[in-house]
This record gives structure tokens, C-alpha cells and sequence, in this order.
């Protein structure tokens, strides 16, 4: 059990480094650790005190203030992993990932519109807040995409010790 939580911790770390490195706007592995500790640990309060806790140290080591309605968003996403605990398939990953980045979107773009003057307070100013929203959503699609299939993948590879033997 403690090398299942290491591993998973190693891996959110890593993750949670993608936040650090140059990247492209909302391309990051954050979504995809939250979908990973809803879905590795059996103790539920560290399914949501990790990936935040990720969260946390990447904001504090970046500078940035934290954005309630993004903790919100992945503190939404982790039941998705838990969800997915039973019927872990790549199409289960897949859609886990999608249902992440539409989540994700809808939070943080109506929070932008109700918070942000830039946006007129009405039906149109809400629209106007998620078309400009889009193409940061496609980069959430992609990284969660990306993160999802490799941390995953990385955590079966290494937990299942299905290494590859090279003989020279």
C-alpha cells in the first residue's frame, strides 16, 4: 500500500511539474491528477487533498494567487475518477477526460463572466465569456488527453512492473 501511494504521489508530482515548465495556456497535467487521485486512492480525502495540494505548491512556486473557482472545478473533477473506478477502460480514460475539460470550461468561463467588467452582465456578455473561453478549452481537451493516457499509463507501467527487457 505504501508503494501504490508513492507511486501515485510521484506521478502527481510530475504532473503537477507540467504546471512549472513552459507549456501552452491550460495544457497541463492538473485535470488529469485530479481524475487520477479520484480514482487511485482508496481513502477519499486524499483523492481531494493531493491533487490540490499539487495545485497549491505549483501556484505558490508560479506566483500566482489562487482562482477559487479552479480549485472548484478540480475538486469537481475527482469524482470523475472515482467514478470510473469500476469500469477503468481506455474509453472510460477518454471520456473521463472530455467530461473534465467541459466541467472545467463551464466553471471557470462563468465565473470569468460573473467576476470579470469585461463582460456585460447579461445573456450576451455569458455567451462572450465562453466563445472567448474556446480556444483555451480545446488546449484543457488536449492536455487532459495527453496527461490522462500518459500518467495513467506511466502508473500501470510501473505498478504492474511491466517493464521491457532490452537484450544487447
Amino acid at each position: 500500500m505504501k508503494n501504490k501511494t508513492l507511486i501515485i504521489l510521484l506521478i502527481i508530482l510530475i504532473g503537477a511539474f507540467s504546471r512549472i515548465i513552459p507549456h501552452p495556456p491550460n495544457f497541463t497535467a492538473i485535470g488529469a491528477i485530479s481524475i487520477l487521485g479520484g480514482l487511485y486512492f482508496n481513502k477519499k480525502h486524499l483523492a481531494f487533498i493531493i491533487p490540490i495540494t499539487a495545485m497549491i505548491l505549483s501556484d505558490f512556486i508560479l506566483g500566482y494567487k489562487p482562482i477559487i473557482s479552479v480549485y472548484i472545478a478540480f475538486l469537481l473533477i475527482i469524482p470523475i475518477g472515482i467514478n470510473i473506478r469500476k469500469r477503468l477502460t481506455h474509453t472510460s480514460i477518454f471520456k473521463a477526460s472530455i467530461y473534465a475539460s467541459i466541467l472545467f470550461f463551464l466553471i471557470t468561463n462563468f465565473t470569468s463572466w460573473l467576476y470579470n467588467p469585461m463582460y456585460p452582465q447579461n445573456l450576451s456578455g455569458l455567451i462572450m465569456s465562453y466563445t472567448a473561453g474556446i480556444p483555451f478549452l480545446m488546449n484543457t481537451l488536449l492536455g487532459n488527453l495527453f496527461f490522462c493516457f500518459s500518467l495513467f499509463g506511466l502508473y500501470e507501467l510501473i505498478s504492474k512492473k511491466k517493464f521491457i527487457y532490452i537484450n544487447s
